[in-house]
């Protein structure tokens, strides 16, 4: 009886011992076992894409396959610094099998050194090559476009009133003096602005007595102007005689319009 225990005891100590060192295990080994790698997948539809995979990490390559005819796709070139092929397809299959829409031909490559590489793929039936750039490290963002260069400053356009004459007379009427008042404040504004003055005549008189009377009236401008405090070197007298008619002269009220000074800008 006291054998019989002892044997039962040794036995439950031995199944104690080889349980523990099972549940035991599996939590070491996990603790050993480095981290998995995360791998980079793309799903090549078209060429000319670029990624990134860092140095040690694992890429995965799916590309269409539209018929079978024992030619896979299969790596024209892997330049640069070249990832290293780790599988490719190896399925086999006959000749007169047909895809599924869905299916897809899987290589296998890791990055072993840094650096940009140019993997280019080739299939038969398909018009252009595939080619994939992988990069090291995140492609560096593109410049910024240069800033608009300013818009041009518009300078706001200088409107200066005219005045009109009596017939025969350059001699300035009051009532025009607030119109030369209101110019002269304008080209305080715009001490740089040259202006032109302009006199002109209706088409009673001679020629010569008309440039004459014109130039006058221009002149009878520009000294009101200097007198209110603009440079003479600002205002450009020029007297036209009877021409540039700007209203019929065959009427009382159109040869007094025609009468005039004009004060125009020289942009």
């Amino acid at each position: 009886m006291v054998k019989r225990s002892l044997r039962q005891s040794c036995l439950l100590a031995c199944f104690a011992i080889v349980v523990g060192s099972v549940f035991a295990a599996p939590s070491s080994l996990s603790a050993a076992r480095p981290p998995r790698q995360v791998n980079q997948y793309v799903d090549l539809q078209d060429t000319g894409e670029t990624i990134t995979l860092p140095v040690g990490q694992e890429l995965i390559v799916t590309l269409p396959l539209r018929r079978y005819n024992d030619n896979y796709w299969y790596v024209a070139r892997n330049s640069g610094a070249p990832l290293k092929l780790i599988a490719g397809p190896n399925e086999v299959r006959r000749r007169d099998w047909t895809p599924w829409k869905s299916s897809v031909q899987v290589f296998y490559f890791q990055r072993e050194s840094p650096g940009t590489a140019h993997l280019v793929l080739e299939q038969s039936y398909f018009s252009k090559p595939m080619i994939l750039k992988v990069l090291d490290e995140s492609p560096p963002p593109s410049p910024s476009p240069p800033p608009p260069p300013p818009l041009p400053m518009v300078r706001e356009k200088l409107v200066l009133r005219g005045i009109h004459f009596d017939f025969n007379k350059s001699r300035i009427r009051p009532g025009d003096a607030a119109v030369l008042d209101e110019d002269a404040s304008a080209l305080k504004a715009n001490p740089n602005m040259a202006v032109n003055v302009n006199g002109y005549c209706d088409a009673i008189g001679g020629e010569e007595y008309n440039i004459k009377l014109s130039d006058r009236r221009a002149v009878a401008v520009v000294d009101y102007l200097v007198k209110s405090g603009i440079p003479s070197s600002q205002l450009i007298p020029h007297g036209y005689g009877k021409t540039d008619f700007v209203a019929t002269n065959d009427t009382a009220e159109g040869r007094a319009q025609n009468r005039r000074v004009e004060l125009v800008p020289n942009e």
